[in-house]
């Protein structure tokens, strides 16, 4: 089988792909990916592809940019010979793991070029339908709309999904990955470019946002610290764009400590054979995390709030996760910590005084843990019954006992307005002007009670999915979703017979 993975993200989620992507090989695939040129490095040391592809975003823009007139279609040109390149590749698959505007169009494209050739081509991942809306064709993809990517969408900051982007990917590709598909470069070894001590923990001075990461002053004392009070070395790792930030650290910094600078010197093949020679990784949110978890090195993640370590945070087994808001954990609170780490299953072992937020099993491990959060574990709870078929939790504060009574009040309008367009009582027009505002009154009433919001984005979510369709067809589709949605209301309901919590059967 020959397959097409999109991937126009950024290296961390390329690196994310991999464990996919060796999946998708180990079982016998062709596989092919379609990247932007400036993130091909992440992909080229993956032995699960085959044949790289590039969407040439700059080559694309600059026609725009250089000429409004005859920009526009220049770069259609050039869009075109890249779509038709592929489309000759004869794909039996293509899976779109960028899960944007852009990527729907083009996986639509290549479904429609193959379907003009008489094939048709299986599509998972975000798509187009005929009338140009967004089609969300597989479950897996689905759920990160609704629980993932709502967070893009709608500027939220929380985080209650608790599945890992790589195992997600892999979900969305339609395979199992086991423990061994993460791994780095395997087909080809490489000679380091630069020189590394013998015994090192390395810090990653950078993210993709400033934000995700300390400032140098700061990773000057995590550097020195280490530095004297263990008997390792430390090694700064970053881009060329991060090098300023490296003199500065260097500069805080005794020059008698063990602490050696290799940002701005290194290239992507060298960071593998780095990382899995070090004892430790210290780092924000960013793509070198990703490449520690390939190679199975633990790391330390100072994690911004920002962002979700559930998804994005380290897969090797005794990484761990600081959590930090405003102001960065504190420098002897990250020593401390990663001194532990080092040291794990020697005598000067201090493990069980960890202060993390999270210590991680390894990338298989059990994803429905939970934290000591009540109100993000319940949510999270939700989310497993909904998708996973996990019991339903239990709801009993009267606040959130009004808001599931209202909301089951509102369906039971919502029904009766559908069963009335399903039956020809009624005008079209009205009916459907109060539908829309049914949907205005359930996002108010979820706002109020933001608890309930995992279901509403599944709601929302699986009518999106229902697409152009004649109107008795989306109306019968309506009216399964919602009696779905009242099964799992009624679950939430506060009764002797449910304090257990039970299975939605959905």
């Amino acid at each position: 089988m020959k397959i097409l993975v999109l991937q126009l993200a950024r290296l961390g989620d390329i690196f994310q792909t991999w464990p996919a992507l060796h999946a998708l090989s180990r079982q016998g695939a062709e596989v092919h990916v379609l990247v932007r040129p400036r993130f091909s490095a992440a992909a080229a040391e993956c032995d699960g592809i085959a044949k790289i592809h590039h969407f040439e975003t700059e080559q694309i823009l600059s026609r725009t940019l250089e000429s409004a007139e005859t920009g526009i279609g220049e770069s259609i040109e050039v869009i075109d010979q890249l779509l038709s390149k592929l489309d000759g590749e004869n794909y039996d698959r293509i899976i779109n793991l960028s899960f944007s505007p852009l990527s729907s169009w083009l996986t639509f494209d290549l479904e429609m070029r193959a379907f003009a050739r008489g094939k048709t081509v299986a599509v998972a991942g975000y798509t187009r339908h005929a009338d140009g809306t967004l089609a969300i064709p597989d479950d897996a993809s689905a759920y990160f709309f609704a629980q993932v990517g709502y967070r893009a969408q709608m500027g939220a900051t929380e985080a209650i999904n608790r599945l890992s982007l790589p195992r997600l990917f892999a979900t969305i590709a339609g395979v199992d990955p086991i423990e061994s598909d993460w791994r780095g470069p395997t087909a080809k070894a490489h000679g380091l470019s630069v020189k590394v001590p013998d015994r090192f923990v390395a810090i990653h001075v950078g993210a993709s946002d400033e934000a995700k990461t300390l400032g140098a002053d700061h990773w000057g004392e995590v550097a020195s610290q280490i530095a004297r009070r263990t008997d390792t070395s430390v090694v700064l790792l970053g881009s060329k764009e991060e090098s300023e930030k490296s003199a500065d650290i260097l500069r805080s910094i005794d020059s008698s400590c063990r602490v050696v600078s290799l940002v701005g010197k290194t290239k992507v093949s060298d960071l593998f054979d780095i990382l899995a020679r070090a004892e430790l990784l210290i780092a924000g949110d960013s793509a070198l995390l990703q490449i520690a978890s390939l190679v199975g090195t633990k790391a330390l993640n100072l994690s911004s709030r920002t962002v979700s370590h559930w998804e994005t945070g380290p897969a090797s087994a005794q990484s761990r996760v600081l959590l930090y808001g405003g102001a960065a954990p504190a420098t002897e609170v990250i020593v401390r910590e990663a001194f532990d780490m080092i040291e794990v299953g020697t005598k000067n072992s201090k493990t069980g005084k960890s202060v993390a937020d999270r210590t991680v099993a390894g990338p298989l491990e059990d994803i429905t843990k939970l934290t000591g959060d009540g109100y993000a574990d319940f949510m999270w709870q939700l989310i497993a019954a909904i998708y996973l078929g996990n019991p339903v939790p239990q709801a009993g504060d009267a606040k959130l006992q009004s808001a599931i009574l209202q909301w089951c009040e509102v369906q039971n309008i919502e029904n009766f307005q559908l069963v009335s367009l399903k039956e020809g009582r009624g005008n079209a027009k009205q009916i459907a002007a109060i539908l829309d505002r049914i949907d205005e009154v359930t996002r108010l009433l979820v706002q109020a009670e933001p608890r309930l919001s995992p279901i509403e984005r599944w709601w929302s979510t699986e009518k999106i999915r229902c697409g152009p369709q004649p109107q008795d067809i989306l109306v019968d589709r309506f009216l399964t979703i919602n009696a779905q949605l009242e099964s799992i209301l009624l679950s939430l309901r506060e009764t002797e017979g449910s304090r257990d919590g039970h299975q939605l059967d959905i």
